[in-house]
Parts: structure tokens; sequence; C-alpha cells
């Protein structure tokens, strides 16, 4: 797991081929004009996945992993809080390999997702995203590229 702010992403380019793709996407892109929904980026297997949604509460979102591919989560507007527990601590619970989610259980550790920042979840790792902080009540605007892994 990688968590930093946009304006440190040059360093991770290198941990794999597409990031600086992904990246510049990221820095050079209205993402607030957007429209929700998913879209290719570019036609290397990428996905942006644009949501806006109300806060959730830690019970009602389930931890999870893929296998697949690799998230960068990027917070456009509010915040959230988001778990992160390595795969290996973690009990499997269910698996839909088609849409390459995988429900897990384990006991995450929790840090706050800001506008201007970003967490990068390998599938060596669990997250659970989108949970309410309490002192952002609004919407929550937040970009997912989905980043085919590199075999």
């Amino acid at each position: 797991m990688i968590f930093d702010v946009l304006a440190n992403a040059d360093r991770y380019t290198s941990v794999h081929p597409l990031f600086a793709k992904c990246f510049a996407f990221l820095k050079h892109t209205d993402l607030a004009g957007l429209p929700v929904g998913r879209q290719p980026l570019g036609s290397n297997g990428c996905t942006v996945i644009v949501s806006e949604s109300a806060p959730k509460t830690k019970e009602s979102v389930r931890l999870e992993g893929h296998h697949a591919f690799i998230d960068i989560q990027y917070m456009v507007a509010g915040e959230e809080i988001i778990g992160y527990v390595p795969r290996a601590h973690c009990a499997e619970k269910s698996d839909d390999v088609p849409n390459d989610f995988q429900e897990l259980q384990g006991n995450a550790e929790y840090l706050t997702l800001r506008p201007g920042c970003f967490a990068i979840y390998f599938p060596e790792d669990a997250h659970r995203p989108g949970i309410g902080t309490g002192a952002h009540t609004g919407s929550i605007r937040k970009i997912v590229i989905k980043v085919p892994v590199q075999r």
C-alpha cells in the first residue's frame, strides 16, 4: 500500500509501467467535471471510475481485495476514512472472480483520505473504502483507477 499526495506521485512511476499515465491523467484532467461512471483510460486495460456518494459507516463497508487489478484511489472532494490490512493477515469470506472482488475478514488500520491524497492498493493489500470521518458530512467525490497487474 502506498499513501501520499499527488504532488509526490512522480516518486512512484517506476513501480508499475502504467502508473505514469495514470498520474498524468489525475494531474492534468478536470476531475471535478468528469461524469460519474466508468471510462477506459487509453487502450492499456486501465479503467477510470468516478464516484460521488454519501459517506458510509464502518459496519456497512466490506473489507475487499483484488487479484487482477491495482487500485489507485484519489480524493477529489470530501474526505473518507479508508482501512488497510495486509491480505496475509486476512481470512477469505467470498470471491467474485469475474468482477475481481474478494471479500475478506481482518482488522484494518485506518487513514484519512483528503482532497489531493491518493492511496494505492496492490493485490497483496486489503482495503475498506468510503467510510465517513464525521468531520465531513457531504458527498465524497473520488476517482479510482483500476490498473491491470503486470504478469
